[in-house]
């Protein structure tokens, strides 16, 4: 009865401490990076909500109106590989017109 007693005392404190950080973990978004050939293929054409589901929020969003109606750039950091290798590029932008995406980049310097 003293041991059942201790194990509740002790033992269940300590593994909930230790469980902690994984339950944590798992509430955050996890976006790895990815390669820039298949990054391509597989936002090419998407709208946004398939970007959004696979890539999560962006880092940035802005706006401009030009002759085809809203462009919104959406802009990630750290997440395109360069080509097969493993460095990463510093931002990707995403253009998206009328809800679709149109245009695709990947560098080093900072878009501003």
């Amino acid at each position: 009865m003293k041991m059942n007693r201790l194990v509740r005392i002790i033992f269940v404190p300590i593994c909930m401490v230790m469980l902690l950080p994984t339950v944590l973990y798992a509430e955050a978004e996890i976006v790895e990076t990815i390669a820039e050939f298949e990054f391509v293929k597989m936002i090419s054409g998407k709208d946004a909500e398939f970007v959004r589901e696979k890539l999560g929020e962006p880092d940035e969003i802005s706006s401009k109106e030009n002759a085809s109606g809203t462009v919104e750039f959406w802009l990630y950091k750290n997440l395109v590989r360069t080509g097969n290798g493993d460095k990463t590029y510093k931002y990707t932008q995403i253009g998206i017109i009328n809800n679709y995406v149109e245009t695709l980049g990947n560098t080093n310097r900072s878009p501003k």
